[in-house]
């Protein structure tokens, strides 16, 4: 598994960042970083629509299985709190 990228997003909005990952070969885009309450957490990525009902409804694009979510998601943080520390500390991230 590879991180590709990483876009810090700026400003205070729940979505921190989104990131593209390359797992066993397929390229992943659009992992979503979230932070809410303070505590940050990944998203699979995912489209949104509204149902019949006008109701916003969101689906995952791609389900992984566990062991494999889980480290794409540890992959994520662990870059994700390396750059924003990188970037509290007068340096520039690293694209």
């Amino acid at each position: 598994m590879k991180l590709l990228d990483l876009r810090l997003l700026p400003g205070e909005k729940a979505t921190r960042a989104f990131v593209d990952l390359e797992i066993n070969g397929l390229i992943v885009r659009d992992f979503r970083v979230y932070q809410i309450n303070r505590i940050p957490t990944v998203q699979n990525p995912f489209n949104t629509y509204k149902d019949r009902e006008g109701k916003l409804t969101f689906r995952e694009i791609i389900s992984l299985p566990a062991a494999v979510q889980a480290e794409a998601h540890a992959l994520v943080l662990g870059e994700y709190f390396r750059r924003i520390k990188g970037a509290t500390h007068g340096k520039q991230p690293h694209p």
